[in-house]
């Protein structure tokens, strides 16, 4: 602050404000005195990941906004909520696998799957985006093949394997996998169907 005497000139509202800035500083640094540097922190209902997550990968969270992580997940926090979460190293496919609900055969299908829709959103004709793939001999390649995937499986399947594919999960699809996983398999089980009869289809025309 000034020294006394250099406060006469200064209009009283500033002298007000100012020491209002100041009182609300000390209360500040009160508040902060008065909690420990790290606490263990309590689920929400609104977190973004089920009650427990956060423990269970080993990450402990302070009282305080911003990002914290162990060795294999990270967690955001704002306002004292779980706002985003995710794993490092292991998408939802792989932990389907490991949670022994989906066979080894399922990441071949992944991959196939990945490649389909690479194609497809990376070619040159934009015009076709809706086309639900034609039948010729020479049109079954892997973008003709996603065209059709699109018009026999159901967006909210295609959707449940786009997360389940993810090499990085976001957070709102690791929590709605952990929350009902039967849907996500089922999702993939018609996904990968519908991706089959595809491939038949493709073999037979070839033959014909």
């Amino acid at each position: 602050m000034q020294p006394k005497d250099e406060w006469n000139d200064v209009p009283r509202e500033k002298i007000i404000a100012e020491v209002d800035r100041l009182r609300e500083s000390v209360c500040r640094l009160l508040r902060l005195a008065g909690k420990p540097a790290a606490v263990s922190y309590a689920s929400r209902e609104d977190d973004s990941v089920p009650a427990g997550w956060a423990e269970r990968h080993g990450i402990a969270i302070p009282r305080a906004d911003g990002v914290f992580e162990s060795g294999s997940a990270w967690v955001r926090i704002k306002h004292g909520v779980i706002i985003g979460a995710g794993l490092k190293n292991q998408s939802i496919l792989l932990l389907a696998i490991s949670l022994e609900l989906l066979d080894q055969g399922a990441e071949h299908h992944a991959s196939l799957y990945r490649d389909w829709r690479a194609a497809f959103l990376s070619r040159l004709d934009p015009t076709r985006s809706g086309d639900a793939g034609s039948d010729g001999t020479e049109a079954w390649t892997k973008e003709d093949r996603y065209s059709k995937l699109i018009h026999r499986v159901e967006k909210d399947d295609l959707d449940a394997m786009d997360s389940i594919v993810a090499s990085r999960p976001k957070a709102r699809h690791l929590a709605a996998f952990q929350g009902n996983q039967a849907t996500f398999i089922e999702a993939f089980e018609k996904v990968v169907k519908a991706m089959v009869e595809i491939n038949q289809e493709a073999g037979q025309a070839r033959l014909a």
